[in-house]
């Protein structure tokens, strides 16, 4: 059955070469006559698309029929849609800027992009959803980006050192303080959000800006979508669920949109043969709401989700290794944003947002029983104004009441922060960022003021360079301030270099980063400490190419990370078990227009990974294999009773690699159990219908 599925493979990428192409060219232009860089650029009936270079000039390859429909889109524009029947090649086309851009955004970090997302990697929904290893998951999607470990058994994102709770996920300019479905011990969970909603990703992985906090090594930026062109429904089924949505849009300035999707795991373990034993089939129920309305001046916008989901399953046991003890976990969780966008008064505008974000849970532990019980109200206000060419002005603050049960313990913290940041333009090429934030935690009484700064450099219309210094906090987890509360903040410092090279649909990046880590938590069985810290240095390079070859677009990835740390409860520094010191991937999507199919690849390899043997001499010396995968994709679009549609089917570990994430031991030391994927290998098969 391998050797068939290879071939056939092979045989549709090999077809790639044989389609037929054709060419659209041109320029992307404002109303003013000036070209919109960066503008995205892509064939709506067959999914194909490209960016435009600096100078707002794109070229796209594909084989389409006359009546697609090219879409344009870009920060701070209206998109427009134009029939490919009615253009000239090559083509002008004109966008107009939309009610709720502002001079001061205009300006900000040049291009109408904050430097974050001039330095930063980027993703589209299309991005993650044809990204082979990510089955939809936007986290899954992210771990092909450099600078993250491929951390197979545990939940979250690992990025340059940095364990799952130093990456935060901020929505619509709010932390979402529980963006994943759960967390099962030895197992990933998704990620709870629909990468559709969003307009894109923006992943930075360091040296951000001093309006995000409580984060020591990343931040993943996400702003939901405006307002949709038209009313529409969409219909998913695949082997593990159905769901479908609605979205409603009154006079291109309202839309409201709902949905709901239930999944249950029971078919496709049914042609997934499992490595584990499940006690409760992961089951899960979703339900989301929108309401997004532009006024004359902005634009409000509200999202909330509901999610019930409910497990069990056999882990091993370190008292009792051949006997496994159950985990059981059944809970719901309710997610909030409210915010807006828009002007204040004619030269200020103010970005100011509320979320709330509620979990409770019973979880069952082998003869433990525990209560689970978070809630987190985070609210934000933004001011930002530009002083003509010269300097634009932003400052802040936000605040956080956090509430967590832990065991018999309560812990309740109020977090308030304020931050102020200036972008000056010291010339046309040049640009220097200045900020500072304050943050202060009523748990532990502490106060930590972070400066941070970046000096841009623009080259040329393709080059740039970036280098960036600053500090980072970040309150102990509250399992340690459940214990004691008077600790003090973590603290991570950034010294990175960044060079980008963006031309017709080709980027170049690489950073060089180093990063010292202090007052970490320390622990022993009698006391909590800051005493710990570590350090993380290293490399990561990324290469796009969406405009090379035809009908293929593809990036390569490769991160170094030297690291180790002393903490929690490590008696020396050594390299922790999430950290990975080399990762590659390769991933490659294709087209065959003329028979509708887009294959994909995606390959990641890994080096070993240290884990803790009790019976070797020298602690967190000894490592598992290195890590090989290599996933597969194919979409077949189609019309469906009039209505495009999507069969979607993806293969997993096509190779059969043998993976081992890592071990456990017994308490004695004598018996052990590999850490190893749910399944070896695994098929999934789904359909997506848009009904407009």
């Amino acid at each position: 059955m391998k050797t068939l599925l290879l071939s056939t493979l092979l045989l549709l990428f090999y077809q790639v070469g044989f389609s037929q192409n054709n060419i659209i060219k041109g320029k992307i232009l404002d109303t003013d006559g000036e070209a919109i860089p960066f503008a995205s650029v892509y064939l709506k009936e067959i999914m194909k698309g490209t960016s435009t270079d600096e100078n707002g000039r794109f070229e796209l390859t594909a084989n389409y029929s006359s009546s697609d429909q090219l879409v344009v889109s870009a920060i701070g524009y209206t998109e427009m849609a134009f029939s490919v029947s009615t253009l000239s090649n090559p083509v002008k086309l004109e966008l107009p800027k939309s009610s709720t851009t502002l001079k001061a955004i205009e300006i900000y970090g040049g291009s109408g992009k904050s430097l974050e997302e001039m330095t930063a990697m980027q993703m589209t929904g299309m991005d993650i959803v044809r990204n082979a290893s990510a089955n939809g998951d936007l986290y899954q999607a992210l771990q092909t980006l450099p600078g993250t470990s491929k951390v197979g058994d545990q939940t979250g994102l690992f990025v340059r050192g940095g364990d799952a709770t130093e990456t935060q996920t901020i929505i619509d300019g709010t932390v979402a303080t529980n963006p994943f479905l759960g967390n099962t011990p030895n197992m990933p969970s998704r990620g709870k959000f629909d990468p559709f909603m969003f307009n894109g990703t923006t992943f930075t992985t360091g040296g951000f800006s001093a309006e995000y906090g409580q984060a020591l090594s990343s931040v993943l930026l996400l702003e939901t979508e405006d307002i949709p062109e038209k009313t529409s429904s969409s219909i998913n089924l695949h082997f593990a669920g159905v769901g479908g949505s609605h979205s409603h849009v009154w006079e291109d300035k309202t839309v409201l949109m709902g949905g709901i999707t239930y999944n249950n795991l029971t078919p496709y373990f049914g042609i997934t043969p499992q490595n584990v034993d499940w006690v409760k089939v992961p089951e899960a129920l979703n339900a989301k709401t929108a309401f997004r309305h532009k006024t004359r001046t902005g634009m409000f916008k509200m999202f909330s989700q509901y999610n019930l989901s409910s497990v069990g399953v056999v882990l091993f046991d370190p008292e009792k290794p051949y006997e496994g003890r159950i985990f059981d976990r059944t809970a719901h969780d309710i997610y909030v944003n409210n915010s807006y966008k828009g002007l204040l008064t004619r030269s200020w505008e103010i970005d100011a947002g509320i979320s709330y974000n509620k979990t409770v849970g019973d979880i069952a532990m082998g003869e433990d029983n525990f209560k689970e019980d978070n809630q987190h109200i985070i609210s934000k206000v933004t001011l930002s104004h530009g002083f003509g060419d010269f300097m634009d002005f932003k400052i802040g603050g936000d605040y956080r009441n956090d509430q967590t049960r832990w065991g018999n313990y309560w812990v309740k913290d109020h977090l308030t922060s304020a931050f102020t940041e200036s972008m000056f333009h010291l010339s046309s090429k040049v640009k220097l960022r200045l900020g500072a934030r304050g943050e202060y935690s009523s748990r532990m009484d502490r106060f930590a003021l972070a400066p941070r700064t970046s000096l841009f450099f623009d080259l040329d219309d393709f080059n740039k360079i970036t280098l960036s210094y600053g500090d980072y906090y970040q309150k102990a987890q509250d399992e340690y301030l459940a214990y004691k509360s008077d600790l003090d903040f973590q603290k991570s410092t950034h010294y990175i270099i960044n060079y980008k090279r963006e031309i017709m649909g080709r980027t170049f990046r690489v950073e060089l980063y180093h990063k010292e880590y202090d007052q970490l938590i320390k622990f022993n069985d009698e006391s909590f400490s800051n005493e710990g810290y570590g350090y993380a240095r290293g490399i990561d390079i990324f290469w796009r190419d969406e405009s090379s070859i035809p009908f293929l677009d593809y990036w390569v990835t490769y991160s170094y990370i030297d690291s180790e740390r002393n903490y929690k409860h490590f008696p020396i520094s050594a390299i922790p078990d999430f950290v990975t010191n080399h990762n590659f991937n390769v991933v490659a999507n294709f087209e065959i227009p003329s028979l509708r199919l887009q294959p994909g690849l995606t390959y990641t390899y890994a080096s070993g990974r240290p884990y803790e043997n009790p019976n070797a001499e020298l602690f967190m010396s000894d490592k598992t294999k290195d890590f090989h995968n290599l996933d597969v994709a194919i979409n077949y679009n189609m019309n469906l009773m009039g209505h495009f549609t999507v069969l979607f089917a993806s293969f997993s570990n096509v190779l059969g690699f043998d993976q081992v994430f890592g071990y456990e031991y017994s308490t004695d030391g004598t018996a052990r159990v590999e850490k190893i994927p749910t399944s070896k290998q695994s098929i999934f098969l789904g359909l997506f219908m848009t009904i407009e």
